[in-house]
């Protein structure tokens, strides 16, 4: 495979440029799949390749038909892109209608019976986050009424109070009192390890949880304690002193990201919560 004159993807902070940010990505793709077709044998490369084996699947609730799923929301664009397929997937068995929403541009929330905030990069989007005010005053009288909400990552700053981002400061969400900024280096990457030591709503407390984080953000203003996190970091950097885990009524939000293979009861308890919200509210 010869090597190009140019990056198919430009580098960043991070890792390459992702596709809903990169112009030309089409034009990329198409160019790495005709190289491939030149130089691999990808007959014999696809002859070589041995089975994978099941893996486990997250637990399949009993259901009452198509007019039984629940609405939950992925944020889905520019700024909040991770999502692992196999998390969609298992909230898909579960019970769960995913509805894509547009952060950037949809004026308001939906009606949703739950919502999934992924990892990606707020803070190439920040001005454009922080200008949508009417969506992040939705968004927070939505939480504020019981909405079920799972927040990873990018989605932790999100619902935070603000960015700084050099010398400007991007006020956000508003459920968490919390101030982020953004640094040069990695405040955190690697594998992680979670014990969970407070009430929440999805995971039960005396259980361990396994993940990841990879961040360049770290949190410069925080008014609250250690203790008021609901889980406790045995391995990796977490939020603050050595936890993760901000709760708020049905919200809880985290650095670390979760799989949904690895962590089998996370998609089974957003389904529940949310299936318990639309009753709440007939």
């Amino acid at each position: 495979m010869p090597r190009s004159k140019e990056d198919a993807f430009p580098q960043r902070h991070l890792g390459i440029t992702p596709c809903p940010e990169h112009a030309g990505a089409e034009g990329a793709v198409q160019a790495l799949a005709d190289k491939a077709a030149r130089y691999l044998d990808l007959g014999g490369i696809e002859k070589m390749m041995a089975p994978c084996a099941s893996e486990p699947e997250a637990p399949r609730p009993e259901r009452q038909g198509a007019e039984d799923a629940v609405r939950i929301g992925i944020l889905k664009d520019a700024a909040f892109q991770f999502y692992y397929a196999e998390n969609l997937e298992a909230l898909t068995r579960c019970g769960a209608q995913l509805v894509e929403i547009n952060a950037l541009t949809a004026t308001e929330l939906p009606q949703l019976d739950g919502l999934y905030i992924g990892g990606g990069f707020p803070e190439t989007s920040a001005g454009a986050l922080s200008a949508n005010a009417s969506f992040r005053a939705s968004l927070k009288r939505a939480a504020e009424v019981g909405l079920p909400i799972y927040a990873e990552c990018g989605g932790l700053i999100y619902l935070g109070e603000s960015m700084v981002l050099g010398d400007e400061v991007f006020p956000l969400v508003g459920i968490f009192p919390v101030r982020f900024g953004l640094m040069k280096k990695p405040q955190a990457h690697g594998y992680t390890v979670l014990k969970v030591e407070g009430q929440n709503p999805y995971y039960p407390e005396g259980i361990e949880i396994k993940g990841h984080e990879f961040r360049y953000s770290r949190v410069e203003e925080w008014a609250g304690e250690a203790g008021q996190l609901a889980l406790r970091m045995e391995r990796g950097v977490g939020f603050v002193g050595g936890r993760d885990g901000l709760v708020f009524m049905n919200v809880l939000a985290l650095y670390t990201h979760i799989h949904a293979l690895g962590t089998t009861s996370w998609a089974p308890a957003l389904v529940a919560r949310a299936r318990e919200h639309r009753a709440v509210l007939g």
